[in-house]
């Protein structure tokens, strides 16, 4: 079988032309996908090179906040015991009712628990500091952030402990007062070193008695974990024992809850009619 040039000619077209096509899409289109992803990728790696250029440019900035908080937060944690514990709620309740003075009924005190802030999980916390990517470029130029070794030597490399918790224990406190020691009381609660807050007040008017029955509770604050001990309350002041044993029944007036001055002028009357019937 001959086969004449022209036939010779269109199968070399035909054979050239499923050569381009095989090249096309076996070599050409696949590269060029590639070649796309890389600069896309390209693209990407340099807006976030000078990202973070930009944060290293501003890293003493970044290193002097961090610095100026951290002195905050600890002027913050200064201001709270490392514990509370019932003994505390005791002797709040013992000063209540020396300072007001109030008749307490009964004190509950409750265990300590985590404080639960208002709207914290609805809180959006934005982290605008891309900490890996930030180690990450500093690994690839070899730099050394001298900061962040100081503070990881200081913390004794200790990353995985847990951040501290603001803890709370309320105290309630069932009374009969007057007005007056009710006011005091509530000036008490808010002169204390120890931070804490009335979560409730609630009072109402005793008619047989002309003073006032209340419920106060008192939520007392800590933060455990800090680097310093917990400090024992001192009861050295408070009175201890009873005359009677037994107990009795006592009627409570506004005259018997008032301070010093009733009782200093009770005595001096009854000082007078002393040395009347002595005349």
């Amino acid at each position: 079988m001959k086969v004449s040039k022209r036939d010779v000619y269109i199968l070399l077209i035909l054979v050239g032309v499923l050569v381009v096509v095989a090249a096309y899409f076996l070599v050409y289109q696949p590269n060029m996908e590639s070649a796309e992803a890389l600069e896309a990728e390209n693209l990407q790696l340099q807006q976030r090179i000078a990202d973070l250029s930009g944060k290293m440019e501003n890293k003493d900035s970044y290193v002097e906040e961090t610095a100026a908080m951290n002195e905050e937060m600890d002027a913050i944690l200064k201001q709270f015991p490392v514990d509370v514990r019932e003994e505390d709620g005791v002797l709040l309740a013992i000063n209540q009712e020396l300072i007001a003075p109030m008749v307490i009924d009964s004190v509950g005190i409750t265990a300590s628990e985590p404080t639960v802030l208002p709207d914290a999980e609805d809180e959006d916390v934005d982290h605008t500091y891309e900490i890996d990517e930030i180690e990450e470029y500093e690994a690839q130029e070899g730099i050394a952030d001298e900061a962040e070794q100081a503070a990881d030597a200081e913390a004794g490399g200790a990353a995985g402990e847990a951040p501290y918790v603001l803890m709370q224990r309320s105290v309630t406190m069932n009374y009969l007062v007057s007005y007056d020691g009710l006011k005091r009381g509530i000036k008490n609660i808010s002169a204390q070193d120890n931070r804490m807050s009335i979560d409730n007040l609630t009072v109402s008017y005793d008619e047989s008695t002309g003073l006032l029955n209340g419920t106060t509770v008192v939520d007392m604050y800590c933060i455990p974990g800090q680097d310093k001990e917990y400090v024992q309350p001192n009861f050295s002041s408070v009175l201890l024992g009873s005359d009677n044993i037994f107990g009795s029944l006592e009627t409570y007036g506004i005259g018997q809850l008032d301070i010093g001055e009733s009782a200093a002028e009770g005595e001096e009357a009854e000082g007078e009619e002393a040395e009347e019937a002595g005349n």
